[in-house]
């Protein structure tokens, strides 16, 4: 079993990686509508950085999206996906809320 410290090297490492992918998604969409962009970015960082505990009797924590996709395909198919699937749909409603609100209240101060 992993230590503290591994889980925190591993969360360092898989963060430095997302945010290398979430720079070259930028420069990519570069020539795009900002608010797509901005909506697009936000979408695939709540996908990737959002965490939930990587098995039940476990406290260390995983991203989602792999832990949903490895219950999903391995362990528990038939409901597997929905583990790892509802933080992440319900920090994605409140990203987006959040986001719609500072775009509104930046349009208002500018105006």
């Amino acid at each position: 079993m992993y230590t503290a410290e591994n889980y925190l090297l591993g969360w360092f490492v898989y963060s430095a990686g997302v945010v290398c992918l979430l720079y070259v998604g930028w420069q990519l969409l570069r020539s795009r509508n900002s608010s797509l962009r901005h909506i697009i970015l936000l979408m695939l960082s709540v996908l990737f950085l959002t965490p939930v505990t990587a098995y039940m009797d476990d406290p260390h924590l995983a991203p989602a999206f792999f832990v949903s996709l490895f219950e999903g395909l391995v362990v528990k198919p038939s409901l597997g996906f929905q583990r790892g699937a509802a933080p992440i749909a319900a920090l994605m409603t409140a990203v987006m809320i959040l986001y719609a609100l500072s775009r509104l209240l930046i349009w208002r101060i500018r105006k």
